[in-house]
């Protein structure tokens, strides 16, 4: 007989959030059947937090409902979730305490597997819903409802309020931001940084949402069904060519005169493809760009620092032959002619590729990787650079109350990328992931704001292209593999989407360096 996990676990109580049954992740209010395998997960797996951070903004929705306030959230930052009112405003005093006053009460909310069709009638009041579950291919559809208040959420939530309890809700100049616990530690809660370039960006993309008219994934289906994604795939592409124009514009302008561009960014952001667009636009000015990809100076494999798993870990500073690199910047700048390096990942070592790199009077050095903005790697240089970041900030939620985490963006790039360029199962580019993120909180994230301006390399209508090419590979991602849940919970993100030709992409476009057809050379 089927049981209730909080049954099976009566102890339950902070930091838990969230369960796998049989490999797959679950509300703690779910039932086990019988001999099923159940893993205990917490704040500090990321699909636990992410479920902490859906509870919390499920009950300030409900809060605001019964106010005739509309929320939304647009995006974490940091440590918290930052939204605004699109209806109204709140007491974010009032509504911190009565959000403790149901934690204390330990209400339930309770999980409502409801047929499609009653799904919709049951969400009638709440347009957003509505409008994303009708092109959802599911014949069940998961409601939660506190009281009278219900809501679709695109990922489990706890089952009772008392399971809450470190946060923080504060107001900023245009919106409000929700404060959660850090992931390290969830009995601490996370700190605010100034992150000043990131929250212009942030900016710059809710602009470029008004221009396009897309707000959500609902309105992207919208153009697909009425046939004008054509219009937006052209319209997207054309905002980017008008940040390669400014940006070209900002380095031109310095007085000094720029010998080198530091281009720098997590993972599958895109950087290569920015690089050589923003070359294009420079050899307009009379400018000869020279690349030079970190990639190819990595250490031999056999001195490549390993991860905890005993993998190679490409993602620290410390797998950089930074000193090779500090020597042929230093002999490029006096004029010297050094050979060009290419890292030959099959053969695990730097192997020359015939060609050389030489300092013109009208040269611009354009220097690319995820370290670029490490102090170390220009250590004792004296050289006028210009720094920009590129990242996939998506502009596209679920609807006003589900996220899309950038991450997940990013993540789905590499796996298209992976299986269909490196040979790479989507088993694998999961596993590697884990050391990816912690590279990336280690050694690129703290730079970030080190950059001149950032590049929001996101397409509000990629995930619609890649959905149709990655359905196979996660598919793949076998049921006894550790990461079956995380390919199940991206197989079921993607699904609220609905799919966008490949043909209609230009072969320019930053997307085309994950999925293929790009007319640079990689």
């Amino acid at each position: 007989m089927s049981k209730q996990i909080l049954k099976i676990h009566p102890g339950i109580k902070y930091p838990v959030t969230l369960s796998k049954i049989d490999n797959q992740y679950a509300s703690l209010g779910e039932k086990v059947p019988p001999g099923g395998k159940i893993e205990i997960l917490d704040i500090r797996n990321t699909e636990g937090r992410r479920t902490y951070e859906r509870t919390l903004v499920f009950l300030l929705d409900y809060i605001a409902k019964r106010k005739g306030v509309t929320i939304k959230i647009e995006h974490s930052f940091g440590d918290a979730l930052y939204g605004r009112f699109l209806k109204g405003s709140l007491n974010l005093k009032s509504a911190k305490k009565e959000i403790k006053d149901l934690i204390k009460a330990d209400k339930m909310i309770e999980r409502l597997m409801l047929p499609k069709l009653e799904a919709l009638r049951f969400l009638k009041g709440r347009e957003d819903d509505f409008n994303i579950l009708k092109y959802l291919s599911r014949t069940y559809i998961p409601v939660y409802k506190l009281n009278n208040f219900a809501a679709y959420f695109a990922g489990p939530l706890l089952p009772k309020t008392g399971l809450l309890k470190i946060f923080n809700l504060i107001k900023i100049k245009d919106g409000f931001l929700f404060i959660l616990p850090t992931q390290k530690d969830p009995d601490t809660l996370g700190k605010i940084e100034k992150r000043e370039q990131l929250l212009k960006t942030y900016r710059e993309a809710e602009k470029e949402v008004e221009i396009l008219k897309v707000w959500d994934v609902a309105h992207l289906n919208e153009y697909v069904v009425s046939g004008r994604i054509s219009e937006i795939v052209k319209l997207a592409e054309a905002i980017h060519t008008e940040k390669f124009t400014n940006i070209c514009e900002d380095i031109l302008s310095k007085k000094d005169g720029i010998k080198m561009i530091l281009i720098a960014g997590p993972s599958s952001s895109g950087k290569t493809t920015f690089s050589k667009r923003l070359g294009i636009h420079l050899k307009l000015h009379g400018f000869f760009p020279l690349y030079i990809s970190l990639d190819d100076y990595f250490l031999e494999r056999d001195k490549t620092p390993l991860y905890k798993d005993g993998s190679p870990f490409f993602d620290t500073i410390e797998a950089i032959d930074v000193n090779l690199f500090r020597k042929h910047i230093s002999q490029i700048l006096k004029g010297e002619e050094v050979k060009a390096l290419t890292f030959n990942f099959k053969k695990g070592r730097k192997e020359w590729n015939g060609k050389t790199f030489k300092l013109e009077s009208n040269t611009i050095l354009i220097v690319e990787g995820i370290h670029a903005f490490n102090p170390e790697l220009l250590k004792d240089l004296e050289i006028n650079t210009f720094r920009i970041y590129v990242s996939a900030l998506t502009q596209l939620n679920i609807n006003r109350v589900n996220r899309i985490p950038t991450r997940d963006v990013r993540l789905l790039r590499r796996i298209f990328r992976d299986t269909r360029f490196r040979g790479y199962p989507a088993n694998e580019t999961l596993r590697r992931w884990e050391s990816v993120k912690e590279g990336e909180e280690r050694f690129i994230f703290p730079h970030q704001e080190r950059a001149d301006i950032m590049f929001n390399s996101s397409l509000v209508y990629e995930l619609a292209v890649l959905k149709g090419f990655l359905e196979t590979p996660l598919r793949c991602v076998d049921i006894t593999s550790p990461y079956y849940c995380e390919a199940l919970r991206l197989l079921n993100f993607l699904d609220h989407f609905l799919d966008i030709r490949e043909e209609e992409i230009p072969q320019t476009s930053i997307l085309r360096e994950f999925i293929g057809g790009s007319t640079f050379y990689y």
